[in-house]
């Protein structure tokens, strides 16, 4: 039989090499985010598309564009519909100022006739570290979204606005810097663009409408992790702006 002591010691070891673990995991993402944000200052993403650009084709289709962040960037298998040309435009960890700033090179430039857009988690995950920042956060995020419709329909572009999809349950390492603000904060901004009244060109896709069911509770197999999809929750999306491209 073990005796108490060392079931004591067991248990103050399994706690140290936790502690270490859940540490070590946490210097990882603070310095992998630190990086990004240096790398952002230090080489802006204008020109990330630059090459892909200037090897399009003329246009031969309806031009689709997809421009946001990761959640963009990560979306592979688009639907394949007669008549439509796809093209992503998505780079991750993008905020919507960052966004705005490769807006015309990346999506005016290469004159669209239809935009997906999805973007502005980025800005509002800042609320898990800087919650007093908070009502200037939501402002600048939603007046970005604002600016980048209105340029889109003045120029007679139809616009698919895909709400920010909602995160999905933190994991331990994500928990110590979130906060229930963010979730909030995805609520009251996506509830501005859906209680709109119509507006012609501009066309809003209620996201945790398509990724959950009717209880509200998410779709089997869509989340990657607290942020992203998996293939799965792709194919719910490819379902939904398939069925408003049509319409078009």
């Amino acid at each position: 039989m073990f005796s108490k002591r060392s079931i004591i010691c067991t248990i103050l070891v399994g706690l140290l090499l936790t502690s270490i673990l859940l540490n070590g995991g946490l210097f990882y993402i603070a310095k992998k985010s630190y990086a990004k944000s240096k790398l952002v200052v230090a080489f802006p993403n204008t020109t990330f598309y630059q090459s892909a650009n200037a090897a399009l084709q003329a246009k031969q289709h309806q031009r689709v564009i997809l421009f946001g962040d990761s959640r963009i960037q990560q979306w592979k298998n688009l639907p394949e519909l007669e008549g439509f040309e796809f093209i992503n435009r998505g780079i991750g960890g993008e905020t919507t100022a960052q966004l705005r700033m490769r807006f015309k090179p990346d999506v005016l430039v290469l004159k669209p006739d239809v935009v997906i857009l999805q973007l502005g988690i980025n800005d509002l995950v800042v609320l898990g570290v800087a919650p007093n920042h908070a009502t200037a956060t939501i402002q600048q995020c939603q007046d970005n979204l604002k600016v980048l419709v209105e340029k889109l329909t003045k120029q007679a572009v139809e616009v698919i606005l895909l709400t920010i999809i909602p995160p999905a349950k933190p994991n331990l390492a994500r928990m110590l810097a979130w906060s229930e603000r963010i979730g909030q904060s995805v609520v009251e901004i996506n509830q501005y663009w859906l209680n709109l009244p119509k507006m012609a060109r501009l066309h809003v896709i209620d996201t945790a409408k398509v990724l959950k069911n009717a209880q509200r509770q998410w779709h089997d197999n869509v989340n990657k992790d607290i942020l992203h999809l998996t293939p799965v929750g792709y194919q719910y999306l490819n379902q939904a702006i398939t069925i408003t491209l049509n319409t078009l």
